[in-house]
């Protein structure tokens, strides 16, 4: 049989009501008389526990208090006397007037020791220039430093004029004429006093490195020692400041104490009760429980309000582009094909699925996006086609690669250019010898016939990027590749280029001037609407015709969304029949 006291715990129940001071106790009884009687017995008993037990604390906190006061009194004596010895045993006016002298003295000599180092670096640099050019047999005076010296440039001057002199005399005499010995001894003989003034030269720049390494040790060893001694003040300041601020914490904190210990003293004698009843129980006219409807509705209306929340919660937290009225309305661009996703194949294999055929279903939606350009009088007759995407990795070397794949199956002479200069993927992608390319034409003047891959795939040209760019940006702007462009416009039908990310650089906006239109690759549910869509505004701000979208690695089972779970299983039912050619689109 339970006892007294786990029954009254049992049908006991004390309720705070939140952001109040009010508590509410409740108890639980067949009986309602019994039910009301206990509920205020309960408030009654712990408003009088209460208030005996706040006095006692209250007398015990006093002893406490006094105890630690008395502590503290001893520390703030023990700091007072501290702070008194220290300021005897310093004079705290000259360290602070040190402290002004030294400061500007320290930056005085921080200045010297940068105007050291400066001097040291192009001195050492000059010194480094003529050793190395000394140890692989160079001509000195193909420094600018050593040329510009004014015995060096003279002899130049004055062999330059000599050699002239020495071929003019040549076609008038032979080797053996006075003339000609004599001009030739002269030649000599400025060489020879020019080897001495290159000489003289090197000695100087040594020279003037040696004294330079000089100047910035003295330097830093000046502004070392100043240092110290700057340290050394600090560090009496510090010390001074501590003792300060520790005497002052210390003796608020002591105040502090005496405050509480008068008012806790004060409130200990007054008998204050801390709660009061505000409303006492009544008998009951009717029992609190079970409520069997209203916990139904309860449970109905709470069911389809959370449901209606979370499914806005995902829709609100999860806005990545995954359906058309994304593309279209929220990002702003015409959909141009869908093109699902392609399994268990590598990486190249992908890049090249229109030519091996490997995926039919990817290969006639590139023959689709084929047809949906065909259709556009801008994107028909655009030579110059630009893909980019908003970050990477969402599938724009994949889509540019099988699109000019599918200008070259349907019998265009095409192009592809890899002008994603920071990752570049193309060379990859077809599986190339790594060889000159894109840069090593703008940068190191290659001829263009040497930069192209010729016929990866019938009809298809590829140009790589190469060696690596320095200055992507530089690189673009510069008018070598717009000469490329212009001279492979001449050359082929399409030309595609594979471009960076909108989103992680801007070298897109640089290339899209030259280009007849671009397409945007999207990638499904990865890329955010609010990212795509500010990339999106740049790109129409530049007024260049932008032909659309490309929404790409689509989830196959996910196209039922788009054209209906039926018509899907019947296409791939058609693309996994055997024996069937696919069909192209003729020019």
């Amino acid at each position: 049989m339970p006892s007294t006291v786990a029954v009254l715990y049992e049908n006991r129940k004390i309720l705070p009501q939140r952001f109040t001071l009010i508590t509410m106790v409740r108890f639980r009884h067949p009986n309602p008389k019994v039910a009301a009687r206990m509920a205020n017995l309960i408030a009654s008993e712990y408003i009088a526990y209460n208030s005996r037990l706040r006095v006692e604390e209250s007398m015990k906190a006093v002893d406490d208090l006094k105890d630690r006061a008395d502590q503290q009194r001893k520390r703030v004596d023990e700091i007072a006397n501290a702070l008194q010895a220290f300021r005897q045993k310093g004079n705290l006016i000259s360290l602070v007037q040190s402290k002004d002298i030294v400061t500007e003295k320290l930056k005085a000599l921080n200045a010297m020791a940068t105007q050291a180092s400066s001097r040291l670096k192009d001195a050492q640099i000059k010194w480094n220039l003529v050793q190395d050019w000394t140890k692989s047999n160079r001509d000195l005076t193909e420094l600018s430093f050593i040329a510009s010296q004014p015995k060096v440039n003279s002899l130049l001057l004055q062999i330059t004029n000599q050699q002239l002199t020495l071929a003019q005399l040549r076609e008038r005499y032979k080797d053996k004429h006075p003339k000609l010995i004599e001009a030739v001894n002269t030649l000599a003989q400025a060489e020879l006093e020019m080897q001495s003034a290159l000489a003289t030269a090197s000695s100087s720049i040594k020279a003037e490195y040696e004294d330079a390494t000089r100047t910035d040790a003295e330097a830093r060893q000046a502004l070392a020692d100043q240092e110290v001694k700057s340290f050394d003040l600090d560090k009496a300041a510090v010390e001074y400041e501590n003792l300060d601020r520790d005497f002052r914490v210390n003796n608020q904190l002591l105040e502090a104490m005496i405050s509480r210990i008068r008012e806790t003293s004060v409130s200990s004698s007054i008998e204050t009760d801390s709660a009061r009843i505000i409303d006492r129980a009544f008998e009951p006219s009717s029992p609190v429980s079970p409520r069997t409807f209203a916990n139904l509705m309860m449970g109905l209306v709470g069911g389809v309000v959370l449901g209606v929340g979370v499914a806005y919660l995902v829709a609100l937290v999860d806005d990545r582009v995954k359906t058309l009225f994304d593309v279209e309305r929220l990002v702003g661009l015409p959909l141009l094909a869908i093109i699902p996703r392609v399994e268990r194949l590598e990486q190249p294999d992908k890049a090249q699925v229109v030519s091996n055929g490997a995926d039919r279903m990817t290969v006639e939606a590139f023959l689709s996006l084929y047809s949906t350009l065909r259709v556009n009088d801008d994107s028909r007759n655009a030579k110059f086609i630009l893909v980019t995407s908003t970050l990477p990795g969402e599938g724009k070397s994949f889509v540019a690669s099988n699109l000019a794949l599918t200008f070259a199956v349907q019998g265009q002479r095409t192009v592809i250019v890899d002008c994603d200069l920071r990752k570049p993927n193309i060379q990859r992608s077809f599986r190339l010898r790594a060889s000159k390319g894109l840069v090593n034409h703008c940068v190191q003047g290659v001829p263009l016939e040497d930069v192209i891959v010729k016929q990866v795939q019938p009809n298809l040209d590829v140009i790589t990027v190469g060696d690596r760019a320095k200055n992507p940006v530089q690189l673009i702007n510069s008018p070598e590749f717009e000469a490329m462009l212009a001279a492979l416009g001449q050359r082929y039908d399409r030309v595609v280029l594979d471009t960076p990310p909108l989103g992680a650089v801007s070298d897109v906006l640089n290339i899209l001037p030259l280009m007849d239109g671009a397409l945007y690759a999207i990638q499904f549910n990865r890329v955010k609407r609010g990212a795509a869509r500010r990339c999106v505004r740049r790109l129409l701000a530049a007024n260049v015709p932008v032909f659309g979208a490309v929404l790409n690695d689509m989830d196959s089972g996910l196209t039922g969304d788009y054209y209906g779970e039926r018509d899907t299983k019947m296409l791939k039912e058609y693309y996994e029949t055997k024996g069937d050619n696919l069909a192209t689109v003729s020019n």
